[in-house]
């Protein structure tokens, strides 16, 4: 009985020790208080973050407008500029050809006349290229284009006589400053181009002055120009090459050693007792002229309106040309 009792005893004291045991392997209250405060920390921690992440998404959508009102403003700015552009581009187009319109209305000619008409080779004149004075016709310069300088003068001429003194050179026009030497009657310098009649025969003397001073190869001869008859005459330069035309067929060639000398003097015309005949449709152009276009002239003669009131017309012979081209023009 007490063996039974004392087993009894001995397991009673084994569960006691197993609950113990079981006890103390259970979590304190500290520790159950410490987990619940953790996990209530990881819980306020991502609401917080989700806060966080929806505060920011709403700004990003609030922006969005604002960013697109942004970007169109620029663009209003930039097609405002582009358009401002756009505009003083054609003021300047508009202003270009203004001043073009002007120019062509207003502004001197290109091939202008220097005589429209008919004068006497004793009528000396002075051709003016100031165009601040009265009755100017101003001759404007060529432009030194890829093939260099170039314009042609054409004129006709009618030589009634030869000169009788030995060394003086009859003047039929010249575009320079006006200086003639006192015995031959050529001028000094600037002859651009300068045309006179050799003393005593019928050979025509053309001058065209050089950038070099001193230069002797500027001049060119054309023997035995016809007496009593109307000759064309035209003088075409080309860079460095000038052709002398006599009634649209190629007289004389010559090939400048240098640049040819342009100037802005005025144009004088029978200088110092001119020469014996007439002048007529003394004309500049700017260009020069091809062997079509001289020959188109040609073929329209000289204009005989008389431009001289001292110009005697009543003696021509029927036979002459002048009475031919009288009658029919």
């Amino acid at each position: 009985m007490n063996a039974q009792l004392g087993n009894t005893a001995n397991v009673g004291n084994q569960i006691t020790n197993n609950l113990s045991n079981a006890m103390d392997k259970l979590p304190s209250q500290e520790s159950m208080q410490q987990g619940i405060a953790n996990l209530g920390n990881t819980l306020q921690n991502t609401t917080s973050q989700l806060s966080n992440t929806f505060s920011e998404f709403s700004k990003q959508s609030a922006t969005v407008p604002e960013a697109t009102t942004g970007f169109l403003q620029s663009n209003t700015i930039i097609a405002k500029f582009a358009f401002i552009i756009l505009v003083l581009i054609g003021m300047l187009v508009l202003l270009n050809l203004g001043v073009i319109l002007i120019s062509i209305l207003f502004g001197p000619s290109d091939s202008p006349y220097l005589i429209n008409g008919m004068i006497d080779g004793n009528n000396s004149m002075v051709v003016r290229q100031d165009p601040k004075q009265g009755a100017a016709t101003t001759i404007l310069r060529s432009n030194n284009e890829d093939s260099g300088a170039e314009f042609t003068w054409s004129s006709w001429l009618y030589i009634n006589d030869l000169g009788n003194q030995d060394e003086k050179y009859q003047h039929v026009f010249s575009k320079g400053d006006g200086q003639f030497d006192s015995v031959t009657n050529l001028s000094s310098m600037n002859n651009s181009p300068g045309v006179y009649l050799e003393p005593k025969t019928n050979n025509l003397h053309v001058m065209m002055d050089t950038v070099k001073y001193g230069d002797t190869n500027t001049s060119v001869v054309v023997e035995n120009m016809p007496i009593k008859k109307w000759i064309h005459l035209a003088i075409r330069l080309q860079n460095k090459i000038i052709d002398i035309y006599v009634n649209g067929t190629l007289s004389k060639r010559i090939v400048l050693s240098n640049v040819p000398k342009q100037n802005y003097s005025d144009v004088y015309i029978a200088q110092n007792g001119g020469f014996n005949g007439k002048l007529s449709s003394l004309r500049y152009y700017n260009s020069a002229l091809n062997v079509f276009e001289i020959n188109s002239i040609v073929r329209k003669g000289p204009n005989l309106t008389v431009k001289d009131g001292n110009l005697n017309t009543n003696y021509f012979s029927y036979l002459s040309n002048y009475w031919y081209y009288s009658k029919t023009h």
